[in-house]
């Protein structure tokens, strides 16, 4: 009875650490099953969060191909000109080339689904019978103007009428035609403060028209002056017209003094001024650097559908043009500050003709109070 009393009671024991051991796995594998949710969520979140990221990094892009779109036209090759409108580095890895009206020599290439394929670098096809077709200079960086992309193994001037699609790595398209469309001047697709009578367009707001001087570096509101100080005057121009237009070393603000009736002064004034357009480094009357628009032009980017594609500086403070022939000082006649009539005449080059217009003028003060102006 002893041995089977003490057999029971060793059943009863097995039993209770067998229970224990189950207890234990049951809350191992509960615990288990929560990490590896808790692991899947942050894999799914990490997923989500790079997919976001990387759909923002795309919609960041944007290409624009400048006009005409192609140039540069050499046997098999060509160019391509593109603006990065957009705030990341866009790397370009395919270009597709559709014939869209087939009218051109024969034979008709790149036709219907036999669209040429031009890839990165040297080129893996034979897209159009002149050997592999490739382009070269494929990464392009954030507001880089007039980047230039070389393509080889095919034309497309051979009078048919060409669809061209840029691929990037990043799935996104952007997209021209060859011939481009032509629209010389046009009409202005400025607002309500439009003051273009030609392609050129100038929007006033506070910093439309501004100037440097002395050691100041950074620019301010230039409609008052400083009296008798010499000064570089900053014009903020948008190009309203598809062309991109080309500044042209005559471009200059004419200041007019007009008849002072504010003051006690005499009433009369009778300086005028010139400032012609100088290079775009210029930061101040003493570092004057003489424009070369051969060399380094003032280049206004064409208007895309919704109007011009963002404005350019333009810098005056020369007597002469294309040289530094010093600053001319706002001065005044009287005892009262000088009102000036400032007109803008501008001079560019377009589709390879060289126009005249006059943008508009403002009104100037030099005031021997500055900043202050009575």
């Amino acid at each position: 009875m002893g041995m089977y009393r003490r057999f029971v009671h060793a059943k009863k024991g097995m039993s209770t650490v067998f229970g224990g051991l189950f207890f234990v796995i049951l809350i191992l594998m509960g615990f288990n099953l929560m990490t590896w949710n808790f692991l899947q969520f942050d894999a799914y979140n990490g997923v989500v969060t790079s997919m976001s990221q990387r759909d923002q990094l795309s919609s960041s892009e944007n290409i624009q191909a400048v006009p005409p779109g192609a140039t540069g036209f050499a046997g098999n090759s060509f160019n391509i000109t593109v603006t990065n409108l957009g705030g990341i580095t866009t790397t370009l890895s395919r270009i597709y080339i559709q014939n869209v009206s087939p009218t051109g020599t024969l034979p008709l290439q790149c036709r219907g689904a036999s669209l040429c394929t031009v890839d990165s670098g040297s080129g893996t096809i034979n897209c159009a019978g002149n050997g592999n077709c490739g382009f070269t200079n494929a990464n392009i960086r954030p507001g880089e103007n007039n980047h230039v992309m070389k393509v080889t193994g095919l034309t497309i001037n051979d009078g048919s009428g060409y669809q061209v699609i840029m691929s990037s790595t990043r799935g996104r398209q952007f997209s021209f035609f060859y011939p481009w469309p032509v629209n010389g001047f046009g009409g202005s697709n400025s607002n309500a403060t439009n003051t273009a009578h030609g392609a050129l367009d100038v929007k006033f707001d506070l910093n439309s028209f501004n100037f440097t001087r002395g050691t100041q570096t950074v620019s301010v509101p230039g409609w008052t002056v400083p009296y008798a100080t010499p000064l570089v005057y900053w014009v903020k121009v948008v190009n309203n017209a598809v062309n991109p237009i080309t500044i042209s070393q005559y471009t200059s603000l004419y200041f007019v003094c007009y008849q002072d009736r504010f003051g006690s002064g005499n009433g009369t004034c009778n300086e005028t001024d010139l400032n012609f357009v100088v290079d775009n480094r210029t930061m101040n009357p003493n570092t004057l650097m003489a424009y070369d628009d051969v060399n380094r032009p003032y280049v206004l980017p064409g208007a895309g559908p919704n109007g011009p594609t963002g404005s350019t500086i333009i810098k005056f403070g020369s007597f002469c043009p294309g040289a530094t022939c010093g600053n001319p000082p706002p001065n005044q006649d009287v005892d009262f500050p000088t009102p000036y009539l400032v007109f803008m005449g501008f001079f560019y080059k377009i589709n390879g003709q060289i126009v005249g217009q006059t943008i508009s003028f403002v009104a100037v003060r030099a005031c021997t109070t500055y900043p202050s102006c009575p």
